[in-house]
């Protein structure tokens, strides 16, 4: 009797450490590394927010699969009229969704008439958030998030 009762919860605590190693190696941490301050920023971000709604740019984006690894990505900075923007500086990120190690950050160049381009190696296939920032003067003018699938 002994002997099942010894084997029935080694079985379990064998599983529950397998789990618990795996959670502990998958996960990659905390989203903000302190909260406190974060919520201390909620502010300024509300007033970024409403200054980036009042420029009134629209941003359009395309991320295309090149080969099993490789991705081309493309985007489009329009003004509240429609028109092009040139000449600004982007700066872009695919981010996973649920493990910020696997985070790619990529250079976007001009590739004519507002649009920009970049691409990528060693793309992993699955959901990724596309993070566009437009910089003018060392501040960040724009941002725009997009949840994105590399098949």
């Amino acid at each position: 009797m002994f002997a099942i009762f010894a084997a029935f919860f080694g079985t379990i605590a064998c599983a529950d450490a397998v789990l618990v190693t795996s959670a502990l190696r998958t996960w990659s941490g905390l989203e903000e590394p302190s909260p406190y301050r974060a919520s201390q920023r909620y502010n300024a971000e509300l007033r970024a927010a409403r200054a980036q709604s009042a420029r009134g740019w629209t941003l359009a984006s395309t991320a295309v699969r090149e080969g099993r690894a490789d991705a081309a990505l493309s985007v489009t900075l329009r003004d509240g009229a429609g028109a092009p923007l040139e000449g600004r500086s982007l700066r872009a990120r695919l981010e996973r969704p649920a493990d910020k190690r696997a985070d790619l950050s990529v250079a976007l160049a001009p590739a004519g008439r507002g649009t920009y381009a970049g691409r990528l190696a060693g793309v992993a296939s699955g959901q990724w958030d596309l993070v566009v920032e437009v910089v003018e003067a060392e501040r960040l003018a724009f941002r725009r998030r997009h949840r994105i699938i590399l098949d």
